[in-house]
């Protein structure tokens, strides 16, 4: 089955999602291109650095601008795909011989056209920073799909596992759906739930959370790829959607003794 997906450009966090894919699913499946938008797509930089260092604290921040900092030096040199480690999106497409693209908004007509004859029998969303338009959308055969990392339609919206956790959920959730033109709608194809483990850090479950996330699309797309994969619509009843977490939200984290990295 012929697939491609779209992303964001975020060595910290998508990075392990694909590791684990290509590394263990890659063979199975004709993987077109993955296009790269840009990281939180046109949220304020200045906003985001204010909000992350608080998250983060000054310590943390300054780890993942060093990680950040390793990604673009080592990023670029060339590694095979046995290699122990890679340090970039774009490095690992290249070791896996994937084309690779940097893009701006996924529903520019250019960008479009290009999918169009590409031909992807299904177009997968891992963190794509916008929200993608009918004539993206209903390009591929077999749909578009999409997954997030919380219980739907509970926890729509951005940073999902943060909320989790400040809410004091013993797990968090993985949710793989095709998408239509709401945020975090469409007809549900998997979900499933990963215990949080005892004192574990914020960092270190989005990453765990992300390579669990890669098996369970991988699950999902050999259903589709057979027929045999399930749908099932999701209760309205009790959704919420979440943004960015406030200064003040961030604090409350930090009060509960919950970690950030």
């Amino acid at each position: 089955m012929r697939i491609e997906f779209l992303t964001q450009d975020d060595p910290l966090y998508l990075l392990p999602f694909f590791d684990e894919f290509l590394r263990n699913h890659s063979s199975e499946f004709e993987i077109l291109q993955i296009s790269c938008g840009p990281t939180m797509g046109k949220r304020s930089r200045l906003q985001l650095l204010r909000e992350l260092v608080a998250l983060y604290r000054v310590g943390g921040f300054i780890r993942l601008l060093g990680t950040i900092a390793k990604s673009r030096l080592l990023g670029k040199l060339p590694r095979s795909r046995s290699a122990d480690k890679f340090y970039s999106l774009e490095q690992l497409a290249r070791a896996f011989e994937i084309p690779f693209k940097k893009i701006g908004n996924p529903n520019a007509d250019a960008f479009v056209e290009s999918v169009r004859q590409r031909a992807a029998e299904v177009i997968v969303s891992v963190a794509c920073p916008y929200i993608l338009k009918e004539k993206l959308l209903s390009l591929p055969p077999r749909g578009c799909v999409n997954i997030h990392h919380a219980p739907l339609p509970k926890y729509k919206g951005m940073m999902p596992t943060f909320w989790q956790m400040l809410h004091g959920e013993k797990s968090v959730g993985v949710t793989v759906h095709f998408m239509s033109a709401k945020v975090d709608e469409g007809a549900a194809l998997l979900q499933e739930q990963l215990a949080i483990e005892p004192g574990e850090a914020l960092d270190h479950l989005i990453r765990r959370s992300k390579r669990h996330g890669a098996h369970c699309m991988a699950r999902v797309l050999r259903q589709i790829a057979a027929g045999t994969q399930r749908v099932y619509e999701f209760g309205r009843a009790g959704g919420s959607y979440f943004t960015f977490p406030t200064l003040a939200e961030i604090h409350q984290f930090h009060r509960k003794g919950l970690r950030a990295i």
